[in-house]
């Protein structure tokens, strides 16, 4: 296996957040759940009866992809969908208790999971990493603009 030493910086992210979310899957898979959908599941829990659009803003997913995630989320009976009644063309996305029991089970089995992720890092290289991530990926989003015309 190659290290990611002298990589660029795209190559050392995509190789982090590809490892890190092969973690969480196996971390997940117990509980019948992907990392996609306990993203989504999370995202609902922070933002309660939010639009299907909104939440692909929120997590970054195509309308196609957001609604097959749903889709198995309903099945699973830990979301619940219902018309918008200020919009008739939406629908509303929302946890149900079943859900937020699940998410909560999840979150204890992820508890700790940064700092496992960053162990040997001191309190400011993790602030340094995580200021630069942000900066990386405001401009990622600028650029997706420009290109987007």
């Amino acid at each position: 296996m190659t290290t990611c030493q002298n990589d660029p910086i795209g190559r050392l992210v995509y190789m982090t957040t590809m490892a890190m979310k092969t973690c969480v899957e196996n971390r997940v898979k117990p509980y019948d759940l992907t990392a996609e959908q306990f993203h989504v599941l999370k995202s609902l829990s922070e933002e309660h009866g939010i639009t299907q659009n909104q939440l692909c803003e929120i997590v970054m997913k195509s309308p196609a992809n957001m609604t097959r995630i749903l889709d198995r989320l309903e099945k699973k009976e830990c979301i619940e969908r219902r018309a918008n009644p200020d919009d008739r063309r939406s629908t509303l996305v929302n946890l149900t208790p079943g859900g937020e029991d699940l998410l909560r089970l999840v979150r204890l089995e992820l508890n700790g999971f940064e700092a496992e992720i960053t162990a040997g890092l001191s309190n400011q290289q993790i602030q340094d990493i995580k200021d630069g991530l942000k900066i990386i990926h405001a401009n990622i989003l600028e650029l997706t603009r420009r290109y987007e015309k």
